[in-house]
């Protein structure tokens, strides 16, 4: 991000603008900017199928569900929280959203996507939004990755804190969990710093990747 776009990162955060967004009146804690991104990344690349982990209050499964309905294709949205306790949506709400309930690196819950996934399927978007600690973040890169096609699109939500720029006192989080996978697997994932940039300000800086 450029000094302009952390700039306003830190304002919109520190102020808890983004605690107080809502779509459809379902409380939604992001970034708008990067629901813009996120339209866009599922139009352009004809995304047929959404995972999404950390769920929360629905908002964003609901936005994502919408947008696959909208495009009229087959796949629907897979939403993952450890607990739904602060769900706004109902849990049968939407045809394209199918919600899960666990640890979202388990190998439960990924044997769970996988039953939900088609052998032959369409385009995939991956958002990791759920717990932020390092250690948590690298388990979901090792198990969503490898769900993976060439040409996937994942999304790596909340590299912002510990510094970068807002939370520094979080500690080792996304962003310190993408340099060591990356480090790990460099052939893996390659960024998208075009999209990323788009906009001069994002929850996830250097989180935007294609499937190689």
């Amino acid at each position: 991000m450029n000094p302009q776009g952390e700039a306003y990162l830190r304002w919109y955060y520190d102020a808890e603008v983004w605690k107080r967004l809502s779509y459809r009146g379902i409380r939604t804690l992001k970034n708008p900017l990067d629901m813009w991104n996120y339209q866009e990344i599922i139009h352009e690349r004809r995304i047929e199928w959404v995972v999404e982990t950390g769920t929360r209050h629905g908002g964003s499964a609901l936005f994502f569900a919408d947008l696959l309905a909208a495009r009229g294709l087959a796949g629907m949205v897979i939403s993952v929280d450890i607990d739904h306790d602060s769900l706004q949506i109902p849990r049968a709400g939407h045809e394209r959203l199918r919600l899960l309930q666990g640890d979202s690196a388990s190998g439960a819950i990924i044997a769970s996507v996988l039953a939900l996934l088609p052998a032959t399927r369409g385009p995939m978007f991956i958002i990791l939004d759920s717990d932020h600690r390092k250690a948590h973040v690298l388990r979901e890169l090792a198990a969503y990755v490898p769900l993976m096609r060439s040409g996937d699109y994942l999304v790596v939500e909340d590299s912002c804190v510990n510094g970068h720029p807002v939370r520094p006192d979080f500690g080792p989080g996304p962003m310190e969990a993408i340099d060591e996978f990356q480090h790990s697997n460099p052939a893996l994932l390659v960024a998208d710093p075009g999209r990323e940039d788009k906009f001069g300000c994002t929850f996830a800086p250097r989180g935007y990747f294609v499937r190689a």
